[in-house]
C-alpha cells in the first residue's frame, strides 16, 4: 500500500490534520495545555489566514504525517508566537537594499506532526518537506523561519537550517523551543536540486507547488498495462521497472529508470489505456504529475507547449535505438545496452563521486536486454575482470562506463 502525501483541500482532510496533531502533540507526547483541547483536535488562527497550506500524508484512509506552512501576513508567522524574529527581519531587509536583492518573503514551517508508528519509515518526514519547499517555491519565499522543539534540531539542520538565539522552555506547548531560520535557496537546493538536474525545467518551474508524492516499497505496482491512466510520474529515490506484456504472456522489461527519471506521460495527452506496467524495484519516492493541472497551464501558456514536444522527441529517439537492439543486435550486444543504459541514469555513491550504484540485479538485467540471465551473467563478469564494474544479487556498481557495443 502506498503512502501518498498531498496538500489539503477538503474539509476532512483538514479534520484529519487538526487531529492528528491532537494525537501526536498532547495524546502521545503530553505537550500543550489541556485546557485547549477539548475537542481533541490542535487549531489556531494561523490556520484560517488566506495563505496557508497543510501537507498531509495518507497510508490507506489513515493520517499519519502532516505539517503546516504559512505566508507571511499581517499577523506574522507562527513561529513569532514563541521568539522575537524582528531583528532578523530588519537584517534581511537592509542585505535586499545594500546588496540589491528582491524584498524578503518570509514563509514558516510549524505543527509537524508524525504518528509514532511512521517517524522511521519511508522517509515520511523528508517527503513532507519536499513537498512544502514545493508549495514555498510557488509562492515566491526567499527565507523560512520556524520555532521547533529541541528535540529535532538535529533533523533541520541536515536541510539547511541555523539556530538564530538560545532554546527556551516554552509552558504553554510544554516543550524546549529553538527558532531557526534558512535562505529558501538552500532548503530548495536539498529538496530538488539533485533532481532537478536530470528533469526537465518545465516541470518544476510549472508544477512545484501541485505536486502530490507516492512513497512505495519494493514489489508495488504504480500502475499496470491496460489501467486508465491520469497521471504522470518522476522519481525522486530508488528504481523503478517499465515492462510490457504481449498477448502470449511474454514480459519484456522496457527500462529500469532511477531518480529523475520521467514516465507516463502520455497519459497527461491522451484518454488511452496504460501501454505498460510501472512496478517498484526497491523503496521508491515519486512525483504526481496531474493531468488537469498540465492542461490548465497549457491553455494559459500555449508557448509552453514546444518544451513538450522538445522532450517527447528525446523520448520517441531513445525508444527507437531500444527496438533496434532488441530486434537485431547479438546478445552481447543487448546486454552492453542495457549495462549502457543503467549507467547512465545510476545513482553517484555520495562516498565515493566516482562510483555509481544500480540497484538493479542480473535478473532484471536479463528481461531488460531479452535474455538469459546466464548470458547476463556471463557478460558480467566480462565486465569485472576489465575492472568496469562489480555486481550482486539486487546491484551493479560501476567504476567506469561500460565496454561500447560491437
Amino acid at each position: 500500500m502506498f503512502v501518498r502525501l498531498q496538500v489539503a483541500r477538503t474539509e476532512k482532510q483538514l479534520d484529519d490534520v487538526f487531529a492528528l496533531r491532537y494525537q501526536v502533540y498532547v495524546a502521545e507526547r503530553g505537550k500543550f495545555s489541556a485546557t485547549s483541547n477539548a475537542e481533541k483536535a490542535i487549531v489556531d488562527r494561523y490556520d484560517a489566514m488566506p495563505n496557508v497550506a497543510n501537507i498531509v500524508a495518507y497510508y490507506g484512509d489513515t493520517a499519519i504525517a502532516s505539517m503546516r506552512i504559512n505566508k507571511d501576513s499581517s499577523i506574522g508567522l507562527p513561529a513569532e508566537e514563541y521568539f522575537d524574529f524582528s531583528s532578523i527581519r530588519a537584517e534581511l531587509e537592509q542585505q535586499s537594499l545594500e546588496q540589491h536583492l528582491r524584498k524578503p518573503l518570509l514563509v514558516s514551517g510549524s505543527m509537524l506532526a508524525i504518528h509514532k508508528e511512521w517517524r522511521n519509515k519511508r522517509n515520511v518526514i523528508f517527503a513532507l518537506f519536499k513537498t512544502a519547499a514545493g508549495v514555498m517555491h510557488d509562492w515566491d519565499a526567499t527565507h523560512i523561519i520556524g520555532s521547533i522543539s529541541e528535540e529535532t534540531l538535529s533533523l533541520y539542520g541536515r536541510i539547511g537550517f541555523d539556530t538564530v538565539d538560545e532554546p527556551t522552555w516554552n509552558e504553554r506547548v510544554k516543550d524546549t523551543l529553538v527558532p531557526i531560520l534558512a535562505p529558501f535557496e538552500r532548503v530548495f537546493d536539498w529538496a530538488y536540486g539533485d533532481i532537478s538536474r536530470k528533469i526537465a525545467p518545465f516541470w518544476l518551474d510549472n508544477f512545484c507547488g501541485k505536486f502530490e508524492r507516492l512513497l512505495l516499497s519494493p514489489g508495488d505496482i504504480i500502475f499496470s498495462q491496460n489501467d486508465n491512466a491520469e497521471n504522470a510520474y518522476a522519481i525522486d529515490e530508488g528504481w523503478v521497472s517499465i515492462s510490457r506484456t504481449d498477448n502470449d504472456s511474454n514480459e519484456m522489461v522496457l527500462a529500469n529508470l532511477s531518480r529523475g527519471e520521467l514516465f507516463g506521460e502520455l497519459a497527461l495527452f491522451d484518454n488511452e489505456p496504460r501501454s505498460a506496467t510501472a512496478t517498484a524495484i526497491s523503496n521508491v519516492g515519486l512525483i504526481v504529475l496531474n493531468k488537469r493541472y498540465l492542461i490548465d497551464m497549457i491553455q494559459a501558456n500555449p508557448e509552453k507547449l514546444i518544451q513538450l514536444l522538445t522532450h517527447f522527441s528525446k523520448r520517441v529517439r531513445a525508444l527507437d535505438e531500444l527496438a533496434m537492439v532488441q530486434a537485431f543486435a547479438p546478445q552481447t550486444n543487448r546486454v552492453l545496452f542495457a549495462l549502457n543504459q543503467l549507467w547512465r541514469s545510476a545513482a553517484v555513491d555520495r562516498k565515493n563521486p566516482d562510483v555509481r550504484m544500480a540497484k538493479v540485479g542480473p535478473a532484471q538485467i536479463a528481461k531488460s536486454a531479452q535474455i538469459r540471465e546466464n548470458d547476463v551473467l556471463a557478460v558480467l563478469e566480462a565486465e569485472k575482470v576489465k575492472g568496469t564494474l562489480d555486481y550482486g544479487k539486487n546491484n551493479v556498481r560501476f567504476f567506469s562506463s561500460p565496454s561500447v557495443l560491437q
